[in-house]
This record gives structure tokens, C-alpha cells and sequence, in this order.
């Protein structure tokens, strides 16, 4: 009777070990992808932005030669930045949420 119960003890004691390491590898995984998503939004953002800043020089200088100017170009599209960046932060308690229900949604579905 106690090999039996033993036995029963070795194998539950397996078996709880072999879920452990089930959990730990589905966990790595996900970590892993996730580290892998971020690194390429990243690097992803890095080259949209660079090539926001050429847009953005290319329209002064074209703005420049319109108007035959050397600063105006560059007055106006820091301009229109400007008003852009202060409409951003007052919507950041707006863009917050929305980001918040996107990431919820996605984790959700993994």
C-alpha cells in the first residue's frame, strides 16, 4: 500500500513538474514575441519618423522657393507643427483610453 502511494506521488509530482515547464515555455514564448513586436515598432517608428523630418524639410525649402524666401518655409511648417503638437497633448487623456482599449483587445485575443 505505501508503494503504491509512492508511486501515485512520484507520478503526480512528474506531472506537476511537466506543467510547470509547459507554463514556462508557453510564457517564454509569449515574452519572446512580444520583445519581437516591440523591436520592430520600434525600428519601424525610427524610419517613419526620419522620413516625416525629409518630408517636412523638403516642403520648406519647396515653400522657400515659392515664396522667395529663405526662413518662411521653415517658419510655416514650424508653425503647423507647433499647432499640431498642442492639439496632440490636448488629446492625450483621449488618445490614453483609446490606446488602453486597443491594447486590451489585443491581449485579449492571445
Amino acid at each position: 500500500m505505501i508503494e503504491k502511494i509512492e508511486e501515485i506521488r512520484d507520478y503526480l509530482y512528474k506531472y506537476l513538474e511537466a506543467r510547470l515547464d509547459l507554463f514556462k515555455t508557453e510564457a517564454q514564448e509569449q515574452i519572446e514575441n512580444i520583445v519581437i513586436q516591440i523591436i520592430y515598432l520600434v525600428v519601424l517608428l525610427l524610419l517613419v519618423s526620419l522620413t516625416g523630418i525629409f518630408v517636412f524639410i523638403m516642403l520648406a525649402v519647396l515653400l522657400n522657393e515659392w515664396l522667395d524666401s529663405r526662413y518662411w518655409g521653415f517658419a510655416i511648417v514650424f508653425g503647423l507643427l507647433l499647432i499640431k503638437t498642442i492639439v496632440w497633448i490636448r488629446a492625450g487623456g483621449w488618445v490614453n483610453n483609446i490606446v488602453r482599449r486597443l491594447l486590451y483587445h489585443i491581449f485579449k485575443k492571445n
